[in-house]
């Protein structure tokens, strides 16, 4: 298999390395975290038991019987294709909080999530961010690399943890070079994409906190295909780009109205139609977008 850095190394190897790590440090390894709360630098390893790491059991299939991901690119991609790239996918955990890039920075890696919510921020200068797309296993994080970009404006993190698989993104733009079917499921991801940020954009500037409150918990939920969400008022205000006092009366009301339950940073999708009934018609129109190109996955 190839790192993230070019070396070549085998399973075996890893296996070692891994159990010789584990030896040095039996507790449990936690991310590094930057002032601002979110992941600094790469990522790293968030819970080591003694058994046999998942992630190199993972890797292990992976590299050995061809097993396709669960990710949908990766999924629908062509056989002879997706072993041409299975030897360089790394299995990776993706811990909540973790930054995938950040803005004008390089894009060195693709992240092709199996499970968890990727989170696109636009960000102003002194810091303010408001949301302007979610990515699930439906797609990737680090689009400009594979475009032939290097940097990317917005900030690409990890609102709800996961795991995935990580890739060189000149490997993934060779691909995409080569045209065919996976080219045209980037065209495809890309296209949602921009349904998904133009949509984002007209609702934040037109529609009330409540309904895009609604539609955004609504959304989470499709991507993470769990009605449970963890992340706190602060956090969905700054994702919302409002107040937090106005998220907190507008998430209370939700909870009164029994749409929600909400306790310690977890919130709960209590009664989806009923959710779904307080959302903007936005929800609507990318959820038809999704399902016309995607179909049901």
């Amino acid at each position: 298999m190839v790192d993230s850095f070019g070396n070549s190394h085998s399973i075996k190897g890893l296996l070692f390395a891994a159990r010789q790590t584990l030896c040095a440090f039996p507790d449990t390894f936690k991310q590094s975290q930057s002032p601002h709360g979110r992941a600094g630098g790469a990522c790293v390893i968030h819970t080591i038991r003694r058994e046999r790491s998942p992630i190199l059991e993972a890797e292990s299939t992976l590299t050995s019987n061809r097993v396709r991901p669960k990710n949908l690119i990766l999924t629908r991609m062509p056989e002879d294709r997706f072993a041409a790239i299975a030897q360089a996918l790394v299995p990776v955990d993706l811990p909540s909080g973790m930054v995938l890039s950040n803005p004008n920075q390089p894009v060195r890696h693709v992240y092709f999530p199996v499970s968890g919510l990727i989170s696109v921020d636009a960000l102003t200068k002194k810091g303010e961010s408001v949301e302007v797309g979610v990515i699930g296993r439906e797609g990737f994080g680090g689009l400009p690399g594979v475009l032939g970009d290097l940097q990317m404006e917005h900030s690409v993190i990890i609102q709800g943890s996961g795991s995935g698989l990580r890739i060189r993104a000149s490997i993934v733009r060779e691909e995409f070079l080569r045209g065919g079917q996976f080219a045209e499921l980037i065209h495809q991801f890309v296209y949602l994409q921009l349904v998904q940020t133009s949509q984002s954009a007209l609702c934040n500037r037109l529609h009330p906190v409540d309904a895009r409150m609604a539609r955004w918990m609504l959304t989470a939920s499709d991507r993470l295909e769990s009605p449970m969400l963890n992340l706190t008022q602060e956090f969905l205000a700054q994702m919302l780009g409002s107040r937090r006092s106005t998220v907190t009366v507008a998430a209370g009301d939700l909870q009164r109205q029994r749409l929600i339950d909400y306790s310690r940073g977890r919130i709960k999708i209590l009664d989806r139609v009923g959710l779904e009934q307080v959302a903007c018609e936005c929800y609507g129109i990318v959820r038809s977008a999704y399902e016309r190109v995607l179909g049901q996955y």
